[in-house]
């Protein structure tokens, strides 16, 4: 046994607690606080899981874990973390969907044909004056040289001229209004950098961020943002109840996650997927920039 577990062990029999109530206060398992307590950090799933036991048992007992780390740390398992790039908050537009230019591109062409039944109504007026004046006028010479006494039955009619009405200029189609896409609710999730283990993403195209968590196993999540403050800390087990967290007013949140395989998480209700392959012995690390709609 280590004096760091000899400590523990001391504050819990202090306080009166056995392993079993331990168990149900840290809903850490009886095995691990065993494991934590002789020092034997080999069975559990790895460093960052027997830093958060030892971190959550000091906790329990009424200790203070930042002190603990501090005076036994020669008897902690060293985290293998890598500390996650904090990049300057990058501004992007809002995308919005261009304006289609169909109907801008049809204008010409209109106007065109316009411009041509105009020009075809005024020739066919000119040409019907034109005739109907000539018929006009020879009808008149020919009843000038009959005799004005002689009532010829045979007299040829004069032909009725019927005007015809210029064509209606033909209706311009109406055009068509291309319909507004609108933007996912879920928002949009793209990929900045990756670096190492750690990634970037960027969420935009929404006004909110919530997070669910749950497992179909076990999991351990840890969720910050860039102030440092705690949203989530612990295991996620199956069977309970999924954790949804909001965090619409952050610009910037990271997160940790133990065990990738055995997670779901979802942002916005959609199911996310990590930047990097899941398994059994990978720890994935990795920052969400949020950016509203109407931000730059």
């Amino acid at each position: 046994m280590t004096e760091l577990g000899n400590r523990l062990k001391q504050e819990r029999e202090a306080k009166k607690m056995s392993l079993e109530d331990l168990q149900t206060t840290t809903k850490i398992q009886k095995r691990y606080l065993i494991g934590v307590e002789e020092g034997n950090y080999s069975i559990m799933p790895g460093q960052f899981y027997a830093r958060a036991f030892i971190k959550q048992y000091a906790e329990a007992v009424g200790l203070d874990p930042e002190e603990i780390f501090e005076e036994y740390k020669n008897d902690i398992p060293v985290n293998e973390k890598e500390d996650i790039p904090q990049l300057s908050r990058v501004k992007t537009r809002k995308q919005v969907p261009a304006k289609s230019t169909k109907s801008w591109k049809f204008l010409p062409i209109l106007f065109t044909i316009l411009a041509i039944v105009a020009i075809c109504a005024i020739v066919y007026t000119v040409v019907i004056s034109l005739s109907g004046g000539d018929g006009n006028e020879a009808n008149q010479a020919a009843q000038d040289t009959q005799p004005a006494e002689i009532d010829s039955p045979n007299q040829a009619a004069q032909p009725e001229e019927e005007e015809k009405a210029p064509a209606e200029e033909e209706k311009a189609p109406e055009e068509e209004k291309p319909a507004e896409e609108e933007a996912p609710a879920a928002g949009t999730l793209k990929e900045l950098e990756k670096s190492g283990s750690n990634a970037t993403l960027e969420l935009s195209g929404t006004d909110k961020f919530v997070v669910e968590l749950s497992s179909p196993g076990e999991t351990w999540i840890e969720i910050d943002n860039d102030k440092g403050k705690n949203f989530h800390y612990g295991l996620v087990k199956k069977g309970e109840e999924v954790k949804q967290i909001d965090l619409s007013q952050e610009a910037e949140v990271s997160f940790k996650v133990g065990r990738t395989f055995e997670t779901d998480l979802k942002i916005n209700g959609e199911p996310f997927k990590f930047p990097f392959p899941t398994n059994e012995k990978t720890t994935q690390t990795f920052t969400i920039k949020f950016v509203k709609n109407g931000e730059q």
